[in-house]
């Protein structure tokens, strides 16, 4: 597959996709141009058949800077409250699609990921960092309510530890990130890629079905008090079994 354009760079490993955010000179800013190339770059990946997981990493000294400050502080700004709130749907609205894509998704992250691009590591389903990676949620030192980003953080980590992080806007290395529950595993920083791409090709040669169920499970209980999380997961293993063995298909 060649690369959608220069902002979002696209290469195929085996059953891998490797989607790279490319902007080093501003650290991988999410502009709209970025946004709309990387959005195609996944739904690509989620509708090659060929592909069984994504590796999602940046280029330079920075997975993400977040959003691009510079391009939000010259747009035009809508005068239409809806407008503008239609606008900050279209921006946000990577986070929520990470979480729905049904095969893995795996951030490398390499370097400083800040604001959005912290969120946008974290509503992966794995986070492989670089042991020179640094985590920041800064919203709040430039008088923005740190809103959209603190519902993946939500998730991931402790009350107390997503409002430390929120309101702080403080770093925090990928050691104390790993301690949180922000990262899945270190890695040396000349290693990340090779891990990366390694456990996606591990986790390629599974069963798409298995993966796909055991994401969307996982995400559906995690709204559902204990009982009815249990009996959920317990009818969709029970519809799977007999999906198997000539039963009733599989839920879709």
């Amino acid at each position: 597959m060649t690369d959608n354009a220069e902002v979002v760079l696209c290469r195929t490993d085996g059953r891998v996709r490797v989607i790279t955010l490319n902007r080093p000179r501003v650290r991988n800013a999410l502009n709209s141009e970025l946004l709309r190339l990387f959005h195609r770059a996944v739904d690509d990946a989620v509708a090659d058949p060929d592909v069984g997981a994504i590796v999602i990493t940046g280029n330079g000294p920075a997975f993400s800077a977040g959003a691009d400050l510079k391009e939000a502080g010259t747009s035009p700004r809508p005068d239409d409250l809806w407008d503008r709130y239609a606008q900050a749907v279209d921006n946000d609205r990577i986070y929520e699609r990470l979480s729905r894509v049904p095969k893995p998704v795996i951030a490398a992250v390499n370097g400083f990921a800040v604001g959005g691009g912290c969120a946008l590591a974290v509503s992966c389903d794995v986070v492989l960092a670089a042991d020179t990676a640094r985590f920041s949620y800064p919203e709040t030192n430039h008088g923005i309510a740190a809103v959209t980003v603190a519902v993946g953080l939500s998730r991931v980590v402790g009350r107390l530890q997503a409002l430390d992080l929120l309101l702080s806007g403080r770093f925090v290395d990928a050691a104390e990130a790993h301690a949180m529950g922000m990262v899945t595993r270190i890695v040396p920083a000349a290693d990340l890629m090779t891990e990366a791409v390694g456990y996606a090709q591990a986790l390629a040669e599974k069963s798409p079905t298995a993966i796909r169920l055991t994401k969307r499970v996982f995400r559906a209980v995690q709204e559902l008090d204990y009982d009815h999380a249990f009996e959920y997961a317990r009818d969709v293993s029970l519809m799977t079994r007999e999906a198997m063995t000539g039963g009733r298909g599989a839920p879709e």
